[in-house]
């Protein structure tokens, strides 16, 4: 066993000798510890979507993952809660003033949207905050998969046709709106009270500039940590609200404001533009941040858990929105493949992989399609899928629906859309940070991580022989062990 212990003496004791000239140059190179520098991101549990808010689910995701990288705290963020709210706005004009996030799909015959973007789940919490699963509603967090969800969706869809919601006066009354959500949604009296308490039974308010209630399960996420800057000997503390922004303009929800919001960046037309992106999208993974990526899903696409090539014909498609976790690069100079899975912490090395010639084979995402699925069936990967870029560059045909016709219009196009990516200032930020307050070691796949002085210290245990895993020893949580 190599414990996080004597990782760290090891560590103190090996930058004693490089100060003191005892070691060589290229044993004192530079070899990412401590930098962050690691293709490798931290993610929570896989869940299941049962509707169409996968956006939802990949946001939160996003979220979770920028949480669990600084505090070591693993949080499980209620997508319902999220998909409450959505519906609530789309429904009715909020009596706070600010404008809906969403409308209905027509209003004159009203049905639920299930579909948005990230923009949109961040605008969401910045007005209503965040519920833990088992908070809002408790059988979700027995369950990688929603039932209420769609149980929910279905009795709002049927008080929208026939029943209270109906009525377009109704509509306009956002205590009749929320009276009827807690009904669909089948919320406790507790978790009513707690939302009369914070917003109102009409949402008169909303948390953009306030928190909430003493004891209410609700909390902003200006309240989550994700980064720390050292200004002047005075340490700032940057917030999962910082990483969101604010919205550039009113209805503008995917362009954000702030110098360290994520932004949503288009991807290019051209083979050079897409290689520089791509390159974008790299460094970002390396600093360990949860990258986004909306593309299009053509299920004709989909062999072995994989989306390797375009259809011959197209098949079932929509839009789909994923977070990153690890990527694999062909013709990498010096090192030809670097491996999806095989933790990269020499900085050398990925600045390799940074070359205009490398060529990403593919990208390894965290889905939100449960755990069925696994590339090449490894059951550590249940619940994540492998996007070739042959599939990503595409063209793939993508249907329009006309008169009815799910195809009646046919389009050449890229199924990779877009991506969510942080600023420079975020990930100088972010990247080997941690709060020293409430961070304990942990493991990232078999990457050992610590927190030393608000530095995020990291060793790969796998070069020592051992695998990351819990400790024996009293106190030090997270270790290197023997396998």
């Amino acid at each position: 066993m190599y414990s996080a212990y004597m990782v760290k003496l090891t560590t103190w004791l090996k930058t004693a000798a490089c100060t003191l000239g005892l070691l060589g140059a290229a044993a004192c190179g530079d070899h990412g510890q401590g930098t962050g520098d690691v293709t490798d991101v931290q993610h929570s549990d896989v869940k299941d979507q049962t509707i169409g808010n996968c956006w939802v689910y990949a946001s939160t995701g996003w979220a979770e993952s920028l949480v669990l990288r600084y505090t070591g705290d693993e949080l499980d963020i209620s997508e319902s809660y999220i998909t409450y709210w959505h519906w609530f706005e789309q429904i009715t004009t909020p009596a706070h003033g600010e404008r809906r996030v969403s409308t209905l799909k027509d209003e004159d015959e009203p049905e639920l949207k299930t579909g948005a973007f990230w923009g949109v789940a961040g605008e969401v919490m910045l007005r209503y905050g965040i519920m833990q699963e088992g908070d809002f509603i408790a059988a979700d967090a027995e369950s990688i998969r929603s039932s209420r969800q769609r149980q929910a969706r279905s009795a709002i869809n049927a008080s929208l046709r026939n029943g209270e919601l109906s009525d377009p006066e109704k509509r306009s009354d956002p205590a009749a709106v929320r009276a009827e959500l807690d009904k669909a949604w089948k919320l406790s009296e507790d978790i009513v009270a707690a939302l009369d308490q914070t917003f109102g039974p009409d949402v008169a308010t909303t948390l953009y500039d306030r928190v909430a209630p003493d004891g209410v399960l609700i909390t902003r996420p200006a309240d989550y940590g994700v980064g720390h800057l050292d200004e002047g000997g005075v340490q700032r503390r940057i917030t999962l609200a910082d990483a969101i922004g604010r919205a550039n303009s009113s209805g503008s929800w995917n362009v954000r404001r702030g110098d360290y919001a994520w932004q949503r960046t288009r991807y290019p037309s051209s083979a050079s533009r897409r290689r520089d992106f791509q390159i974008d999208v790299q460094r970002a993974l390396h600093a360990s941040q949860p990258v986004l990526l909306s593309w299009t899903v053509d299920f004709n696409a989909m062999k072995v858990n994989k989306f390797e090539a375009p259809p011959s014909s197209p098949g079932r498609q929509g839009g789909h929105l994923v977070v990153l976790e690890d990527y694999q690069i062909n013709d990498v100079p010096g090192h030809g493949t670097l491996k999806a899975g095989e933790t990269v912490l020499d900085s050398a090395t990925l600045e390799a992989a940074l070359a205009p010639e490398a060529k990403v084979e593919f990208f390894r995402i965290k889905n939100s399609w449960g755990e069925d699925l696994a590339p090449d069936n490894v059951e550590e990967l249940a619940g994540y899928h492998d996007l070739y870029m042959t599939y990503l560059d595409g063209p793939i045909t993508k249907c329009h629906e006309v008169d009815g016709d799910s195809c009646g219009r046919k389009t050449q196009e890229a199924p990779w859309k877009n991506s969510i990516l942080p600023s420079d200032r975020f990930v100088t930020a972010a990247s080997g940070t941690c709060d020293v307050a409430s961070y304990a070691s942990n493991c990232s796949g078999n990457v050992l991580q610590w927190c030393d002085g608000g530095t995020l210290e990291r060793f790969n245990c796998v070069d020592g022989d051992w695998v990351c895993g819990t400790s024996a020893s009293e106190g030090y949580g997270a270790d290197c062990v023997d396998p």
